[in-house]
């Protein structure tokens, strides 16, 4: 058999080696970037001629030839700055007033250096500083105006979006088992909060759940009609199986939460939140599951001095952290059209659900502060993004509830930009209701963990906001905790590590470790493996 090669016409161009793409930025930056720097010239041009008067067509002598290398320079200068700042590469991380903010500073600071260099050297004949301000203002204005015009029309296609999806959802339902959900793990803390907003929004849920902290965590909806339990450990394939069959989606909640739990037994933690999440995903994906959830944590970014956002590299700093990096890394895998795989990544959460835990850094010291009139933080001036039960829950009926375009394969920080808090700001937040408690500090605990986290992207993407502040969740934590409704905070109920220490590893059935995991924890492969 002979094979023959095909010809290019002369008039095709050839294809740009796969690895110089990756050096070519997107049209819609290089739109960015024509824009900022066409707003400088129109700022200078309009200076020269209505500020100082002068012809356009003098700008072509000698002098003014001088003048306008000099705005050049200004320009390079300028959009290396606005590349520092991310306005290239971090578009929808910051908000409109934090641009318009940054774009004013920056402008200053130009002006500033500008300035200096006209009083030490002799400055072109033509440039004076009556043109230089005009041209700074000018250029903020227009700088400005271009950011408050994508603003309003990227809210604009954000709204369409959001009511497509509710058009879809409400009125173009044809299969039915769209209308089904799954929640796995939903006994839980987060679970207890999700199910009775599922079941308001008219959907059938079935929650797998071996329920270890008792039924009363679903007791609200145990009569509901369209819910069902099924009292399974996840990790059982067969009952997987049969609850995963027939749903439209799946909310994976389940697995050991927090890093002193999952340090107990690192062999169980990486059966449960890694193993298990794999098996899950792939079992979902081959029973015709369209949609799927994962909880996963803020925590994979562990140590950062900068605001991190979901573009910013991993750097987990527990085994609880590996894992949620690792699972990440495996369901990203199976996303494709037909099987939308998307992760939320908690910030630290507070408040009270159907299962109250007293293990979480706002509820423990606001329980100690009443009950001990003892507030001790362990390294006051760690950064950490808070965020409640109730709008976590909220966030995730909002991503089911949006189009699979908007979220499919996407990862989103759930929380406020301004619920981002030091350790010792909460201490302080808790004191204010509770005077009489005593805050100490004790800093030689080391913790590595220290992380500001952005939310721009659920909030410009899927219109997502906080409604609890932190002052309203510490006002129903020490509520609940004076009610006496609790009792003891300390109980092993309310803490996943000590419920664990108490039971023992031995309460939950072995799941073998099949060797790929192993590959996925080692740190120097996670952020490969995830991007």
């Amino acid at each position: 058999m002979s094979m023959t090669t095909p010809t290019r016409s002369w008039l095709e161009a050839p294809a740009m080696p796969h690895y110089l793409l990756s050096f070519v930025p997107p049209l819609g930056t290089i739109l960015r970037i024509a824009v900022d720097i066409a707003s400088i010239w129109a700022a200078f041009l309009f200076s020269w001629t209505i500020v100082e008067g002068r012809n356009i067509s003098s700008l072509t002598s000698a002098e003014s030839a001088d003048t306008a290398f000099v705005v050049g320079l200004c320009t390079i200068l300028a959009l290396l700055a606005f590349t520092g700042f991310g306005f290239y590469t971090r578009t929808y991380s910051y908000g409109l007033w934090t641009k318009l903010r940054r774009i004013g500073w920056l402008n200053i600071a130009l002006f500033i250096a500008a300035g200096s260099v006209l009083l030490i050297e002799e400055p072109p004949s033509e440039l004076t500083f009556s043109l230089l301000i005009a041209t700074i203002l000018g250029s903020m204005i227009l700088h400005s105006l271009s950011r408050v015009l994508s603003f309003v029309l990227r809210s604009e296609v954000r709204s369409e979006d959001r009511r497509a999806s509710d058009l879809t959802i409400s009125n173009i339902r044809v299969d039915t088992s769209q209308d089904k959900v799954l929640v796995i793990g939903g006994g839980g803390y987060i679970g207890s909060a999700l199910v009775e907003k599922l079941l308001n929004q008219g959907l059938q849920v079935s929650v797998l759940d071996a329920m270890h902290f008792g039924d009363e965590t679903l007791s609200r909806v145990s009569g509901h009609p369209n819910f069902t339990l099924i009292r399974e450990d996840f990790r059982h394939i067969e009952a997987l199986t049969r609850a995963v069959s027939g749903m439209g989606s799946v909310i994976h909640l389940g697995g050991l939460v927090g890093d002193p739990a999952c340090a107990v037994d690192a062999d169980l933690t990486v059966d449960i939140n890694v193993t298990a999440t794999k098996v899950i995903g792939e079992i979902a994906k081959a029973r015709g599951v369209r949609r799927f959830i994962f909880a996963s944590s803020c925590s994979v970014y562990g140590a950062c001095d900068d605001i991190v956002d979901e573009e910013s590299n991993f750097n987990p700093q527990s085994l609880y952290a590996q894992s949620k990096v690792a699972s990440e890394a495996v369901l990203r895998g199976l996303n494709d059209p037909n099987f939308s795989v998307t992760c939320l990544r908690f910030a630290t959460i507070y408040g009270i659900s159907g299962r109250t835990r007293f293990d979480l850094v706002v509820n423990l010291l606001c329980a100690k502060a009443v009950r001990d009139g003892m507030i001790t933080v362990y390294g006051a001036d760690q950064w950490r993004p808070f965020v409640h039960v109730d709008d976590v829950a909220r966030a995730i009926a909002m991503t089911l509830r949006a189009t699979t375009q908007l979220v499919a394969g996407e990862s989103f920080n759930v929380g406020s930009d301004e619920q981002n808090y030091t350790l010792g700001e909460i201490a302080e937040l808790i004191n204010r209701q509770v005077p009489d408690a005593v805050i100490t500090s004790d800093d030689t605990f080391v913790d590595k963990r220290n992380y500001r986290v952005s939310f721009a992207k659920i909030r410009s993407q899927l219109g997502f906001e906080p409604a609890w502040t932190i002052e309203r969740g510490i006002a129903q934590v020490v509520g609940l905790v004076r009610s006496n409704q609790v009792g003891d905070y300390s109980l092993p109920t309310y803490s996943n590590v000590l419920y664990l220490k108490e039971h023992g590893t031995e309460s939950f059935a072995d799941f073998n470790i099949t060797g790929w995991e192993t590959e996925f924890m080692h740190l120097n492969r996670i952020a490969s493996a995830a991007r």
